[in-house]
């Protein structure tokens, strides 16, 4: 199975669609995606993932599912000592790099700046939702990696968000969600690519081929958003 995870075009939050730019960022994309085999195409609930989606739905004549698991993270928020709140993906990834020793993927809720009991019991309910969907799509965790119960070829489509996509992609690679959020961005209408590899011992795991690519976008000749990247240095 291979999993295109999409993140939405460049939002328009306050009125829960995308920007005008980032209709132009939805259209590129469903026209590459046109030029591939996607059998089944999923979304979130959320309005800017959702609309990007259309396009490659309307574009494909496939009937979307809605996946109501795969919405933005709520409630991720982490207080500073000086009162300020931000979402948890958003801190200062030089901040936690700071913090030793390095969290794995088992111990990462239990070290600063991130042990809180809200985001370990709220990341368990991505786990036992991501262990759910996989199951159902032929595949059952056991551990780190999952027993092949029945062999999928097919290629699905998620539409998705920033701070759930990256968490998603940390459980599905065994990574520290903390690193995850501290060492990669996924750019808007942007897709990484998530392939089961089965083996013939019975067995499958996630390989990551490619994280944030946009290159309809440079097809296109459209601009990158920079939506949810606060990096000062960066055009």
């Amino acid at each position: 199975m291979k999993i295109y995870l999409i993140r939405h075009a460049e939002p328009d939050y306050p009125n829960n669609t995308i920007t005008p730019p980032g209709h132009l960022e939805a259209q590129a994309l469903a026209e590459r995606l046109c030029g591939t085999k996607i059998d089944r195409i999923y979304h979130s609930p959320l309005g800017r993932a959702i609309h990007t989606m259309q396009y490659t739905a309307d574009a494909m004549g496939i009937q979307p599912t809605l996946l109501p698991w795969t919405a933005e993270l709520e409630g991720w928020n982490f207080v500073h000592p000086n009162g300020k709140t931000e979402v948890a993906w958003n801190v200062d990834n030089s901040w936690i790099r700071e913090h030793r020793p390095y969290p794995s993927s088992e111990n990462w809720h239990q070290l600063p700046p991130f042990n809180m009991p809200d985001f370990h019991d709220k990341y368990e309910d991505i786990r036992r939702n991501s262990d759910r969907f996989f199951e159902e799509n032929g595949y059952q965790r056991e551990g780190g990696r999952y027993r092949i119960m029945a062999s999928n070829r097919d290629t699905i489509a998620v539409f998705c968000h920033l701070g759930f996509g990256l968490a998603w992609l940390s459980h599905l690679l065994e990574l520290p969600l903390t690193m995850v959020w501290a060492g990669f961005w996924i750019a808007p209408s942007s897709v990484t690519t998530i392939v089961m590899e089965e083996r013939s011992h019975g067995w499958a795991a996630p390989r990551c081929y490619g994280v944030g690519d946009v290159g309809h976008l440079y097809q296109a000749n459209l601009p990158l958003s920079r939506a949810g990247l606060l990096a000062d240095n960066i055009d």
